[in-house]
């Protein structure tokens, strides 16, 4: 997150530099996104409490993470955000969530061009919602 979110230099170009990263990280880790898989398939047959755990301790940390990132550049005057972790989990539901959904978490590949035009028009959506209107 640091690396394209610390020093904002072009924000849309930045959002889809981090987008893609993470986006990469699902066939980076096939070992953990294949453990992904299994617990959505069998979720309805898991404890509550077990999916609480799980998700607090993996899928949530990843928009608590996030988060910060997008408060600071709020603070900057270059997004418009009421809720940081409201607006983490947006950016992620706009970006890696169609994609992660059509590849079955990186087990059917997706084409790079593909996953760009869904990584560039799910930040174009989410700048739309959170740049601040003109003054």
């Amino acid at each position: 997150m640091d690396r394209h979110l610390h020093k904002i230099a072009d924000l849309e170009q930045d959002l889809i530099d981090f987008s893609l990263d993470r986006v990469a990280a699902v066939t980076a880790f096939p070992d953990h996104f294949a453990l992904v898989r299994a617990i959505e398939a069998e979720a309805a047959h898991i404890p509550p409490p077990v999916l609480k755990a799980w998700v607090d301790a993996g899928p949530q940390t990843a928009h608590l993470r996030l988060a910060p990132y997008l408060r600071r550049i709020a603070d900057r005057g270059l997004l418009d955000i009421d809720d940081a972790e409201r607006a983490a989990a947006h950016l992620t539901l706009l970006t890696i969530t169609d994609i992660n959904q059509q590849t079955f978490y990186g087990a059917v590949p997706l084409p790079p061009a593909d996953i760009d035009k869904i990584v560039t028009a799910g930040v174009r959506a989410f700048l739309r919602s959170y740049t601040p209107p003109p003054s």
